[in-house]
C-alpha cells in the first residue's frame, strides 16, 4: 500500500520521461499494450494543438453563426505523450522499438 502511494506521487509528469508523442492513437495504443503487459507504470497527456482558448474561441463564433462546428473541415488535431519514471526509461525504448 505505501509503495504504491510512493509510486503515485512520483509518477507527476515533472517527475516522467517521455517516451512517445504520436497523433496516432492506434500507436499510442500499442505502446499502451506494451507497457500494461509488462506492468511498467505510466502516464498519458493529451495535447491540442489549438489549446482551450483558441477551442473555446472556435465554439463561440460556430455559435453565433449557428453553423455545425468543424462542418466540411478536418477535426482538430490532437496528440498524445506517453510518459514512464526514468528508470524504466530504457527499457521502454527497447521494448517499443
Amino acid at each position: 500500500m505505501l509503495k504504491t502511494k510512493i509510486i503515485e506521487i512520483f509518477m507527476l509528469i515533472p517527475f516522467l520521461k517521455k517516451v512517445l508523442t504520436d497523433s496516432n492513437a492506434e500507436e499510442v495504443r500499442r505502446v499502451e499494450n506494451i507497457l500494461i503487459e509488462h506492468k511498467i507504470p505510466y502516464r498519458i497527456r493529451t495535447y491540442k494543438t489549438r489549446g482551450s482558448i483558441g477551442m473555446a474561441l472556435d465554439t463561440s463564433s460556430y455559435a453565433r453563426s449557428n453553423l455545425a462546428m468543424y462542418k466540411g473541415a478536418s477535426s482538430p488535431s490532437i496528440s498524445y505523450g506517453i510518459y514512464v519514471r526514468k528508470k524504466d526509461y530504457q527499457r521502454v525504448m527497447d521494448l517499443i522499438s
